[in-house]
């Protein structure tokens, strides 16, 4: 009977290793594809900068200053999402 529970448990063990590799790799393509979504936003925000600079001053007053604030904050929520602290569990 010992052996059978000791079979049981190193067998459980084993699993549970497999399922901790499995969601490392996980977590590994989250991070990689919030880095890519970064990317992608920075080339959007870049790209509507561009743009935005043919309009004149007055129209990049009000509507300018809330999207760099909007941008500003998504960036910090995405930050703190990728250091949240999720190391520790694993």
């Amino acid at each position: 009977m010992i052996y059978e529970d000791q079979f049981t448990l190193s067998l459980l063990t084993a699993c549970v290793m497999q399922q901790n590799q499995l969601l490392t790799q996980q977590i590994a393509v989250q991070r990689d594809l919030m880095d890519r979504v970064d990317s992608v936003g920075d080339l959007l925000w870049r790209m509507d900068l561009r743009n935005g600079s043919t309009r004149s001053q007055v129209d990049q007053t009000g509507p300018g200053k809330r999207t760099a604030k909007k941008r500003h904050l998504a960036r910090k929520k995405a930050t703190s999402r990728k250091h949240g602290g999720q190391e520790g569990l694993i």
